[in-house]
């Protein structure tokens, strides 16, 4: 486990989204991240958990079978 914490630029650039993403998903509850003196950071880990567990159950993810 690594203790790397991104800001806003290194985080988006992580998950490949733009920064206005990341703030609307952020601010939404949608991405953990936690505002400290009015700037986003977010745990390297905790985004790496949220990728983890997005296959859900069957392992799928959001792929649609026919």
């Amino acid at each position: 486990m690594s203790k790397e914490i991104l800001d806003v630029n290194a985080a988006a650039k992580y998950l490949n989204i733009t920064r206005a993403t990341l703030y609307k998903l952020a601010k939404e509850g949608k991405i953990p991240g936690l505002k400290i003196g009015g700037q986003w950071r977010f745990s390297k880990d905790r985004l790496d958990e949220l990728f983890a567990g997005a296959g859900g159950p069957s392992g799928k993810g959001d792929r649609r079978e026919p």
